[in-house]
């Protein structure tokens, strides 16, 4: 009786404490079949990573947030990377996410403006009018923090579940685990593997025995054919050589003498000019005479007017062995962007001087004595630095870099002799150019990596005045911060420059040049960056405008 009783106790007790535990565990099952899947995709403008950790933060406490780097990864892999209805539902449909935020930082004097927007993941579309609240400095602070707290965790908890059947993490994972096995794949694999390996070696085997049949057919032949062609040719050899001694020697004895038999040919050819040479010259050297004669012409050409035109000759555009410019440049910068949306902040620069060099060099023309296209052949060198630049962004001055340098091969081709005639060229460049603004967050700095082949035009107006024009592409190979995942991301960059301008002679060899020139640059994004995508950015172009004065040196 106390055996039975004591278990009866026992069951009572366990019953109780099994309706005592299901009391406190089903509100939390309950509760975390109400937990979103949420995704908070990169925010714009000022201090929006801050802002960004502050909101996931606050999500987290209530629901599971997909870090942003995922969504990413998984977008570039399903080629879904835009900000668009169906892009945003495949990506969410692959990570089962329920709800999509986006939004952009809007700073308004001393205060934040926060406009957040959600997208159902079931449908990729927006939701509601978005919510809007503000902040006093660069975080979520209490006010904020509420209003996004009361306003967006009703709107996430009012979405559509993005999975069929509504559970947790637990089960999606479950879900995921037989898709990543995949036995029977392996298996099949290795069945067809085993299938093909007899295949396989019959096959080499069979062309093994091929090899060593087809070896002594093609060794005999040739071994024969090569030792019937040397025991050919060496009595041919043998007696062209002979013959030849032969008739060496008759000729030796028909000229006679021992020396005509050392070199008997040469000799009489050699002695023949230079006897008449010195004929000539004992005759009275006619022909000392008539270059004497022509040279005297020439100094006295030289004296006069004859030299004027040899040195305009020497320094035209087509002749001129060294180009050389220093002086001034000016340059401003413009930068805009292509957006469905809210375009991103761009540039608008004002004309900014700097120091330039830029020289073209044709080694193989110095000294103007030698002929042919080859001297045509030259090197191209040239440095352009802002001297001082500052950029102002949010009511500060922010301190700014910008240079280009370039180098390379150069080529000319003038069309005539003369001093005025005109002269076509081709140059291909490697370079560097940077537009860099320190403490700036809202607009990436660019580094470009160029190669620029260019086409020159060179017209003589006259013995002072040159015009020229020039106009290349520029095949950009990198571009620095602008294209990083956390920026604009992957794109297709291309440019176009040109220059036009004239030269005016001071003297002989100093003359003056002035031009003007033009660059500019498109970016087409894939929409793979993060501020590509968080503004539907899909375009961007870079351009330069300016100018030069400088004072140059021919040679």
């Amino acid at each position: 009786m106390t055996s039975s009783r004591s278990r009866a106790s026992r069951n009572s007790r366990l019953a109780t404490l099994l309706v005592v535990l299901a009391a406190f565990c089903l509100p939390t099952v309950a509760h975390a079949e109400k937990r979103k899947r949420v995704v908070v995709l990169e925010l714009d403008g000022p201090k929006a990573e801050k802002f960004h950790d502050d909101l996931v933060r606050l999500i987290k406490k209530s629901h599971t947030v997909i870090p942003v780097d995922k969504w990413n990864g998984t977008a570039e892999e399903l080629d879904a990377s835009k900000l668009t209805d169906k892009d945003l539902k495949k990506v969410a449909k692959k990570l089962h996410v329920d709800v999509i935020i986006q939004g952009k930082i809007e700073k308004r004097r001393d205060e934040y403006l926060i406009k957040l927007k959600l997208r159902a993941g079931k449908s990729g579309s927006l939701v509601g009018d978005g919510i809007d609240t503000k902040a006093e400095g660069p975080r979520l602070d209490g006010k904020a923090s509420k209003d996004l707290k009361d306003e967006l965790m009703d709107a996430i908890d009012a979405l559509e579940s993005n999975r069929a059947g509504g559970g947790g993490d637990d089960e999606e994972a479950d879900e995921e685990k037989p898709a990543k096995k995949k036995p029977a794949k392996k298996d099949e694999d290795e069945e067809e593997a085993d299938e093909e390996k007899p295949a396989k070696k019959g096959f080499s085997k069979k062309s093994d025995e091929e090899a060593d049949e087809e070896k002594p057919a093609k060794k005999k032949p040739a071994k024969k054919d090569e030792e019937e062609e040397a025991d050919e040719e060496k009595p041919a050899k043998k007696g062209f050589s002979k013959k030849s001694d032969e008739t060496a020697a008759s000729r030796a004895i028909k000229g006679g003498g021992d020396d005509e038999e050392e070199s008997p040919l040469p000799k009489t050819t050699k002695k023949r000019p230079a006897k008449k040479d010195d004929d000539e010259e004992e005759d009275g050297g006619r022909r000392k005479k008539t270059a004497s004669k022509e040279d005297d012409e020439e100094g006295v050409e030289a004296e006069g007017e004859g030299e004027a035109m040899e040195a305009a000759q020497a320094l035209s555009p087509g002749e001129r062995a060294v180009d050389v410019v220093l002086g001034l440049s000016l340059n401003a910068r413009r930068m805009s962007f292509t957006s469905a949306g809210t375009a991103p902040v761009g540039y608008k620069g004002v004309p900014v001087a700097g120091v330039l060099v830029d020289g073209t060099i044709f080694p193989l023309a110095v000294g103007h004595k030698r002929g042919g296209m080859i001297k045509n052949l030259g090197l191209t060198v040239m440095y352009d630095k802002v001297i001082k630049i500052n950029s102002k962004a949010n009511g500060m001055s922010l301190p700014t870099t910008e240079a280009r340098y370039a180098f390379g091969a150069a080529f000319r081709y003038p069309f005539g002799t003369e001093a005025t005639a005109p002269v076509i060229g081709a140059s291909l460049r490697f370079g560097r150019q940077n537009f860099t603004i320190s403490g700036m967050t809202e607009l990436p700095n660019v580094n470009y990596t160029i190669v620029d082949p260019m086409l020159t035009f060179k017209y003589p107006v006259n013995d002072k005045v040159i015009l020229g024009a020039n106009l290349g592409v520029m095949l950009v190979l990198g571009t620095g911060q602008i294209q990083k995942a956390d920026q604009y991301g992957a794109a297709s960059v291309f440019g176009v420059e040109g220059e036009l301008g004239g030269d005016y002679a001071l003297t002989k060899n100093i003359f003056a040049r002035a031009a003007f020139k033009f660059e500019t640059i498109g970016f087409t994004f894939k929409g793979t960056g993060a501020k590509a995508m968080a503004n539907s950015v899909s375009g961007a172009r870079d351009t330069y405008l300016g100018g030069a004065v400088t004072v140059g040196y021919l040679y």
